[in-house]
């Protein structure tokens, strides 16, 4: 679960002994777990850790003159949640940061694309900053960090959203994941040990967590773990293959059918859109196969299922058909819609 969004600017103040001292200076602190407030938002996260973030994007700039990490994912040392952070530093070498908190067990890489929209966001709202004097435009900052505050605040409600997944959800988790991807392929031709695939997937990616990765395996009843005793070797007394090993029970799959409901209702309301309709349906499926998708099709269909407004615009297509000037506004106001619609068309999910 997310724990909160904070935001600061980066701000080297000048004491009276004329030594600087470098503050991050909370602009706008939004929190999901009711426990933190702004009066007690350093026991979600330490300065040391804040100043440890901002150390882990910026020592790029001493490798190669102006370059930093706009992103960075880690633990932190001194409180037990895991960060996503985004930096951005402005031309005019203003320095902002940007830190979502979750639990050490949550899967923050589905989250990132609704964290990197946030952050395409919030860039267009820093450049506002550049110009601004503080002490005369007080008005107008105070409306600009109440856009940060409305940023902040939607894509904690985003990933709110994204973490109740449904079946079809979990499923796509699986698709989306190359780590996952590879616990199907192995678990389709063999059962395996829980060590062994988890050597395996930290040559793909170091320091992964298998149990998070087995998740949806387990919440959708696909596999089963059984504890083996293995076998004592005569002459040595050694046991061997003892330990716990996974068995793919059900497999799985992400497939396309026609919407018999959509077609049924253009039969009986729209018998010139049924015939163009039905025409497309059947040229589609006449060449369809499931077991011919690619990775990549498949990854950008997850990926599709698992946002939220993405998700909620499908759920509205596969039981309606509306004309393109009278799409329902029920989206976010950073839906687009005409991104969407040309996706999903490439993939020909829906036609026009």
């Amino acid at each position: 679960m997310i724990q909160g969004i904070l935001n600061f600017q980066f701000i080297l103040n000048q004491e009276e002994s004329g030594e600087i001292e470098p503050e991050f200076r909370p602009i706008k602190l939004i929190f999901h777990n009711k426990k933190f407030n702004e009066s007690n938002y350093t026991e979600l996260i330490s300065t040391n850790d804040i100043f440890g973030i901002f150390y882990q994007h910026t020592t790029g700039i001493f490798k190669d003159k102006g370059a930093f990490s706009n992103f960075y994912t880690g633990r932190l040392k001194e409180t037990p949640y895991q960060v996503v952070s985004y930096y951005r530093q402005e031309t005019d070498s203003s320095k902002y940061l940007t830190i979502s908190f979750f639990e050490l067990d949550d899967e923050v890489e589905i989250f990132q694309d609704l964290l990197n929209t946030m952050a395409k966001r919030l860039l267009l709202i820093f450049k506002k900053l550049i110009n601004i004097n503080p002490l005369k435009q007080i008005s107008l900052l105070e409306k600009i960090h109440s856009k940060v505050e409305s940023e902040l605040k939607f894509t904690i409600f985003q990933i709110d959203r994204l973490s109740q997944l449904d079946k079809l959800q979990k499923a796509s988790l699986i698709f989306h994941s190359d780590e996952r991807l590879k616990i199907l392929e192995i678990l389709r031709e063999r059962p395996i040990a829980k060590k062994e695939l988890k050597g395996i997937l930290e040559r793909m990616k170091p320091n992964i967590n298998i149990d998070v990765l087995l998740d949806p395996f387990l919440e959708l009843n696909l596999i089963r773990r059984d504890w083996i005793k293995g076998e004592k070797d005569k002459e040595t007394g050694i046991v061997k293959n003892q330990g716990e090993y996974l068995f793919l029970t059900k497999d799985i799959l992400l497939a396309r059918l026609p919407n018999e409901n959509i077609l049924n209702r253009l039969r009986e309301n729209k018998k010139n859109l049924y015939d163009i309709y039905k025409d497309k349906v059947a040229d589609y499926f006449l060449t369809y196969d499931v077991n011919k998708q690619s990775v990549e099709e498949l990854k950008k269909i997850s990926g599709l299922l698992l946002n939220p407004d993405s998700y909620d615009f499908l759920a509205l297509m596969r039981n309606s058909y509306y004309p393109l000037d009278k799409l329902p506004k029920i989206f976010s106001d950073w839906f687009d819609i005409e991104v969407i619609l040309s996706t999903l068309e490439d993939l020909k999910i829906v036609t026009t």
